[in-house]
């Protein structure tokens, strides 16, 4: 389905996708993803980006803004909003479950078949509220607890910004900046490769040296 505007995008494992159709997913695991905003993270290509959600199973109501230059900047009413650079064609990314096969497409302005850097800032609330019930599921004009608001435009390739945290799905996710999560983690792998101490507390058996077939404790 091609959108721009209001849709229902489906999310599973908490979380919807913005990808590119010839991108594949980062090889991460759980733990890399708690790096970040805890909005949105995305592959070292700038290709495929996780959006986190509060909902576990459903959907979420996403509005797509496309625009020709950047929009004001208003964070009012919404409980986190964080700026993201991604690399698409203008055909746009798919989003949504990448495991499902009703994707939105989001189609960008810009040369057919084009690629080239596109700012992504992304609003979220409702996060806590979804977070709380689960699974959540619509029909065709229902409103949903979480609510999202993509604005999107053409721009160079700039670092993450964050202009609002405040809820507390984010903050269980989030580091307070990509850098102090390498830190942490380049000192967690440190102490990993460390031998272990030697046990103070561990008892050995005696040893009893042979001699010529006799233990010292042996007679004649």
């Amino acid at each position: 389905m091609t959108v721009q505007g209001p849709a229902h995008v489906q999310v599973s494992h908490h979380q919807y996708v913005l990808l590119d159709t010839d991108a594949e997913e980062p090889d991460q695991d759980i733990d890399d993803r708690l790096a970040g905003s805890g909005l949105v993270y995305a592959n070292a290509e700038a290709t495929y980006a996780t959006v986190l959600t509060g909902t576990s199973y459903g959907d979420v109501d996403v509005v797509f803004d496309v625009t020709v230059s950047e929009p004001p900047l208003n964070c009012e009413g919404w409980d986190e909003v964080v700026e993201v650079s991604l690399y698409f064609p203008s055909e746009g990314p798919l989003v949504g479950d990448p495991l499902s096969e009703d994707l939105v497409e989001v189609p960008l302005l810009g040369g057919e078949g084009e690629y080239q850097w596109w700012r992504f800032r992304i609003h979220a609330r409702g996060r806590d509220a979804a977070s709380a019930v689960g699974d959540i599921y619509a029909e065709e004009g229902d409103t949903v607890l979480e609510q999202h608001l993509v604005q999107i435009w053409a721009a160079p390739q700039a670092p993450e910004t964050r202009h609002r945290l405040t809820d507390e799905v984010g903050r269980r996710r989030r580091t307070a900046s990509p850098e102090e999560y390498t830190e942490t983690k380049a000192a967690e792998a440190a102490h990993a490769a460390q031998p272990p101490a030697p046990d103070q507390h561990q008892h050995t058996a005696p040893l009893h040296t042979e001699l010529h077939g006799r233990t010292p404790d042996s007679t004649t």
